[in-house]
């Protein structure tokens, strides 16, 4: 053989042990790269309270749900009773999951609005993605701002509420968690609040361009919360699927808690489309605008306000279909126009338990959302007098050109 010839043959090897290296680089390189995430879910529970527990139990229902399939991230802030706050995550070895822990804080308000902005910064930084979902959990009260002090009408109580967030008795106002939110409609797909009172219109309008659906309680939580473990599928849709897979998440909300076999079984949910909060506020402005003085004249029973369990907040929570009912009275057309909105485009999904804690909320009273009627200051001053300082309050406005 020539030399020639020979130098050919060799380089003629060495090509193709080249291209076969070459195939075998890429195979490897495709099985240690994993696919791009497209959703990370942000999972926010101020815990350093009464609820620790329950929510040390929610997480690990979590955990025991999660899948490689959801193609998606979780990070999950803990603040529990008697613990530092930590940031974790979900890994796989092999084919058990198991909690990574990302960070341990030093002792923090979990109440504090700057705090839960910090975190959800964290989140963001963390686990960026084309998409996010969110839950906050902890106690709440809706709308009704901390700290209101004692009623000194009707009722005597030494605290009147809790707002969101409880870290050891701090609270968080409503409307400081609304701005702390670093997100938006375009990045943000849902907030669920796995907390009390939290589909007050109240505190939804505050929340108009943070998220595009919102999953709330009108009524009083359950501790125990959302069963996670039944629930976690249903966080991943996108586009048309995103609305199909959250009235999943509220069904089996309901279902869980409706077959409870218990007598004082109780529970209510709804799912809140956000893009039409303000057509919703201008709705209610036409039947409630300039009717400041008249509803202050209001009996308590007069519309329908949503039971209590626990809490001993009486007439501060009451049905918004109920209550555009009283002030529409003969006005049918506006009402119906109203309530077809309400209904249909706004509250995409609404049920309750049957019972609702010994009693039962009936279907043709249930809104899905919960609101304040400004009272006289003689029966509820301290409420009433904070009530104004809230933006949706502005329905009761007149319109000027």
């Amino acid at each position: 053989m020539s030399l020639c010839i020979y130098y050919k043959e060799v380089m003629r090897i060495i090509q193709y042990i080249g291209v076969i290296l070459f195939f075998f680089l890429v195979s490897c390189g495709k099985d240690d790269v994993e696919p791009q995430k497209t959703r990370t879910l942000m999972v926010y529970l101020a815990g350093d309270n009464t609820l620790s527990s329950a929510m040390q139990k929610n997480i690990n229902d979590m955990m025991v749900a999660w899948k490689k399939s959801y193609n998606a991230n979780i990070v999950i802030y803990f603040d529990g009773r008697g613990s530092t706050p930590e940031l974790y995550t979900f890994q796989f070895k092999g084919k058990e999951v198991e909690k990574q822990v990302l960070k341990t804080y030093e002792e923090m308000d979990s109440a504090d609005p700057e705090v839960l902005k910090e975190v959800l910064n964290e989140m963001q930084e963390l686990y960026p993605s084309d998409s996010y979902g969110l839950i906050l959990g902890s106690h709440a009260s809706g709308w009704l701002p901390p700290n209101l002090g004692r009623s000194r009408y009707l009722y005597q109580e030494p605290r009147l509420t809790r707002s969101f967030g409880d870290d050891g008795g701090n609270l968080m106002d409503t409307r400081d968690m609304a701005k702390a939110i670093p997100f938006n409609k375009e990045n943000l797909e849902f907030i669920l609040f796995d907390a009390c009172m939290m589909s007050s219109i109240e505190v939804l309008y505050d929340l108009r361009d943070k998220a595009k659906y919102v999953i709330a309680s009108p009524a009083e939580l359950p501790a125990p919360g959302f069963p996670y473990a039944r629930v976690m599928p249903y966080f991943w849709g996108k586009g048309k699927d995103l609305e199909k897979d959250l009235v999943k998440v509220c069904d089996e909300f309901w279902d869980y808690y409706n077959t409870y076999n218990a007598t004082n079984r109780f529970g209510t949910i709804a799912l809140i489309k956000m893009d039409e909060m303000e057509h919703l506020f201008d709705l209610t402005r036409e039947v409630l605008q300039g009717q400041k003085e008249n509803v202050a004249t209001i009996k308590q029973n007069a519309v329908y306000c949503y039971p209590m369990v626990e809490y001993t907040k009486h007439d501060r929570f009451f049905d918004l279909g109920e209550y555009m009912k009283y002030m529409t009275e003969d006005r049918e057309g506006l009402y119906k126009e109203y309530r077809d909105f309400l209904d249909n485009e706004v509250v995409i999904y609404k049920k309750a338990t049957n019972p609702f804690y010994y009693t039962e909320i009936p279907e043709e009273k249930f809104s899905g959302i919960a609101t304040y009627i400004p009272l006289s200051i003689k029966v509820w001053r301290v409420e009433t007098e904070a009530y104004w300082n809230f933006p949706w309050s502005r329905v009761y406005d007149a319109v000027t050109e």
